[in-house]
């Protein structure tokens, strides 16, 4: 039995061994793309190529790796690979270990810096400014849809959307009081409430409710008020050392939260993608029914489109829509040609690689670097 154990040991020792040796010749030639990048003023950062190298490699995977652990192995190695050409600076909604924060994670990986601000706004101040090189915002949510001031922002800023993610959204209850009997003073951000609402009202009902304006800003009031609890993730909860009261608090299964990755670089074709534009229509009727007619013409999918009040021209509506395919394929071209005929206002927000909604990234399978330990009561599946 020993003996058999020892050698498969061996086995894996000399197989880490070569990896170890294809990941310094892979980095190497990283270096070199990065080199001849540099030389021809190309940008660094291509999101487009690393899904299509994740693709081809997933259609070769016999496994018994998984789809999920493949892509969470390659996310690092790609983010290793960008860090030996030019340190990729990202900006969140921060602070640290909200869902902003790991939707950044789950795009760049560890070896990114980031960079995390107070408000959207000023995520979006950090990128036209020239302080980051790509950022992250949340654009909508499965049960509560758009977030408003993200649209109203990529509509009045120069930015194109180069990435995406979908990132499960899990509610913990975290305190420092003895049981949930014990929490006088509830903190959270106002999403989380409405998300826990009726969970809320049956378990947590005497407790008073605190509005805070992130989760992790939530989490480190709670760390300060021994009768206090937060609503927040298991990332923010291990980082400011609070235990977990009760797990999965959210109303509903499956509550989802979409992030936009920005950039000032438009991105080229991979085969998948998906794009997303915004329009004003004439105040007449069937505006809208002519603005969309040439999705429908060419076969075109729209995926996404919601209203929202210009906020720079009253009793304006701009709609937001997201579609498959690229804008430089032939019948997406089309389509677009054909929409600006029929509206006020278009603005083409950028093309980039579709994710699947019905597969989310779900963080507590991911184990955030430093995630060693929480506490026992949590389960990490």
């Amino acid at each position: 039995m020993q003996e058999e154990l020892e050698k498969l040991r061996q086995a894996i020792d000399g197989i880490d061994t070569n990896l170890l040796n294809l990941l310094n010749a892979r980095m190497e030639l990283a270096l070199q793309v990065g080199r001849l990048k540099a030389e021809k003023g190309l940008p660094l950062f291509h999101p487009e190529r690393e899904e299509i190298i994740f693709d081809r490699l997933n259609r070769l995977n016999p496994g018994p790796l998984s789809e999920y652990s493949l892509r969470s192995i390659y996310r690092e190695i790609f983010s290793a690979s960008r860090i030996l050409q030019v340190p990729l600076r990202v900006a969140f909604l921060g602070p640290e270990w909200t869902y902003s924060h790991l939707a950044a994670l789950s795009l760049y990986g560890h070896a990114a810096q980031y960079v995390a601000c107070p408000t959207i706004e000023d995520v979006f101040d950090a990128l036209t400014k020239g302080k980051v090189d790509t950022a992250v915002i949340p654009i909508e949510n499965s049960l509560q849809g758009g977030i408003g001031l993200s649209m109203d922002l990529l509509y009045e800023k120069e930015v194109n959307v180069v990435g995406e993610c979908y990132l499960e959204i899990a509610h913990y209850l975290c305190g420092r009081a003895k049981s949930i009997d014990d929490v006088q003073r509830l903190y959270a951000h106002p999403q989380t409430l409405e998300q826990s609402r009726q969970w809320l009202m049956e378990k947590l009902k005497h407790a008073e409710q605190h509005e805070c304006a992130s989760t992790s800003g939530a989490a480190l009031l709670a760390r300060k008020d021994p009768a206090g609890a937060a609503i927040c993730n298991l990332y923010a909860a291990r980082h400011y050392g609070l235990p977990i009261l009760a797990e999965r608090i959210e109303d509903h299964a499956g509550n989802t939260t979409r992030f936009l990755a920005l950039a000032d670089h438009h991105n080229p074709k991979t085969g998948k993608d998906k794009t997303s534009v915004l329009f004003a229509v004439a105040d007449q009727p069937g505006a809208l029914f002519s603005a969309l007619k040439p999705f429908s013409r060419k076969a075109v999918n729209m995926s996404r489109i919601e209203s929202r009040p210009n906020r720079l021209m009253r009793w304006q509506y701009l709609f937001y829509v997201d579609f498959e395919g690229h804008a430089d394929d032939e019948e997406v071209k089309e389509a677009l040609a054909e929409l600006k005929n029929h509206v006020s206002f278009l603005k083409i927000l950028g093309s980039y690689p579709q994710k699947d909604p019905m597969h989310p990234i779900r963080p507590e399978n991911e184990r955030v670097r430093g995630l060693d330990s929480i506490n026992a009561d949590a389960k990490i599946g």
